[in-house]
């Protein structure tokens, strides 16, 4: 296993889920326990990023020691805020960055975007449509958080050096936004 870190997103308010998705049943836990469970198979440390609710991923990922917690007090300012918090406890030279609502990234995904690491941010896409998870160095990842007047994590990467790498795995596109996307999901699981 890479000593490589991988920062998950968990701090939104699933406002287009019209419920909290990160606990949403998936398989024999929950959406976040399967995106962790998969980035840990590859990636000796996550960086779990919490905001709104984040007292319950406390309660429920505090005592792994594998597993970091950081708290953003300005998650309702959007994902771009999380991923600075993120980006403060990354230890590695390398690391990932996906979302707690992509519950089927896998080892072999993971794997395939390592096997091409570089100084530049590595973005996968499928057929076109960028993806996750995104990696980079910790260089790149620093430069990315404090470029001026950038919106959000996909601005910054691509104003700096960057690479879109072909994935042919369509997972790396699929999150879980709404009821629809959930559905779909479990369906494909089936």
């Amino acid at each position: 296993m890479p000593v490589v870190d991988c920062i998950i997103t968990a701090a939104g308010l699933s406002s287009r889920m019209g419920k909290w998705k990160m606990m949403l049943p998936w398989h024999a836990g929950t959406i976040l326990d399967a995106s962790i469970k998969n980035a840990l198979q590859f990636c000796n440390r996550v960086i779990l990023v919490s905001g709104y609710r984040a007292t319950e991923i406390h309660n429920r990922y505090a005592n792994q020691p594998n597993i970091i917690i950081t708290y953003n007090p300005d998650y309702a300012q959007g994902l771009f805020t999380s991923i600075k918090v993120g980006a403060a406890a990354v230890n590695s030279g390398h690391c990932f960055i996906t979302h707690g609502d992509m519950p089927e990234l896998n080892n072999d995904i993971f794997r395939k975007i390592w096997a091409l690491r570089n100084d530049n941010a590595l973005i996968p896409c499928y057929q076109g449509q960028p993806g996750h998870p995104v990696l980079l160095s910790k260089k790149c990842l620093l430069q990315a958080i404090s470029q001026p007047d950038v919106s959000n994590m996909r601005q910054a990467l691509l104003r700096g050096k960057h690479n879109l790498i072909e994935i042919n795995d369509a997972r790396i596109t699929l999150d879980i936004d709404t009821p629809e996307d959930f559905i779909n999901a479990q369906n494909r699981h089936r």
